[in-house]
């Protein structure tokens, strides 16, 4: 295994196309975030800005309602502060989520079109060299999502609000490992789902086309108003979108009522786990010299 690592590590570490998305990434997740704070402190000065008082009120009164208005409008920062910070990072890796789809799809299926696969049964088990792959997609995707995290560790001490720290809104986050490690199981299908895509395809074009109709097609059946009503009202929450909207909504998802929450953590772990199952069980049995 170490010797697969390191010859996989070598190959592709002279990829310039890796090494672009695995800086662009964790940069574009820091700038996403200090967007989202800007446009959250230009949404409060706007609201500050546009309270009134008709006639001529009691001063405390204007004083009391001018500081609820001013707390309800600062409930919003505590998520950008650390740790919430990092919650918030993990909730939208959109770019993460984009380089695990193209890592998964560029290092597997690129072996048939590079011609290198058959060369694989030569040196090493099949089984044994995809899951590397697999194993090093995974690292790569976990690489980039810990320099967004170290981003949202850092940033917030560094950030404020009309001259106020924003760490002063800093609150606890409950069971903190627990929300990034299933923000993190999250981003696993989109790495599961490609590879094996990409072995049934044997094509980097072909790859990213299905990947792309598997999603959407995950995405219909999530939202077809069939479910309700029926015996199996559940079923949309073992879905890929399903399952994540039911987690990261919590209660306040649709799905709340009619699916516990392990139940849809049980369905990511299927969608996580199985299609590489299945992808390392086909790769065994295919003739490499097609």
């Amino acid at each position: 295994m170490r010797r697969l690592l390191a010859a996989d590590l070598v190959r592709f570490g002279r990829r310039r196309d890796l090494w672009l998305l695995m800086v662009l990434v964790p940069l574009v997740t820091g700038l996403l975030f200090l967007n989202e704070f800007d446009r959250t402190v230009q949404g409060i000065h706007s609201i500050l800005s546009s309270v009134e008082f008709s006639g001529t009120p009691d001063p405390d009164v204007v004083a009391q309602l001018q500081d609820q208005v001013r707390q309800e409008s600062l409930a919003e920062l505590p998520a950008f502060a650390f740790p919430a910070s990092l919650v918030r990072i993990a909730t939208t890796p959109i770019g993460v989520i984009l380089l695990a789809l193209y890592l998964s799809i560029a290092l597997v299926a690129g072996e048939f079109e590079w011609g290198t696969v058959r060369t694989v049964h030569l040196t090493a088990s099949r089984a044994a060299v995809l899951a590397v792959r697999v194993g090093l997609v995974v690292g790569l995707v976990g690489i980039a999502l810990g320099v967004g995290l170290l981003f949202g560790t850092i940033a917030p001490f560094l950030m404020s609000i009309d001259g106020t720290p924003l760490q002063q809104f800093a609150v606890p986050v409950p069971d903190l490992a627990a929300a990034l490690g299933l923000r993190l199981l999250v981003i696993l299908p989109f790495i599961s789902i490609p590879i094996l895509v990409s072995v049934v395809s044997r094509s980097t074009g072909i790859g990213f086309l299905l990947t792309v109709l598997v999603l959407v097609a995950d995405l219909a059946i999530t939202g077809t108003p069939i479910w309700e009503g029926s015996s199996f009202p559940w079923f949309p929450a073992t879905t890929i979108s399903g399952s994540i909207s039911r987690l990261l909504s919590g209660d306040s998802s649709y799905l709340a009522g009619v699916a516990p929450a392990w139940l849809s953590v049980s369905a990511l772990v299927a969608w996580s786990v199985l299609p590489v199952l299945l992808a390392v069980a086909l790769f065994r049995r295919l003739d490499l010299n097609e």
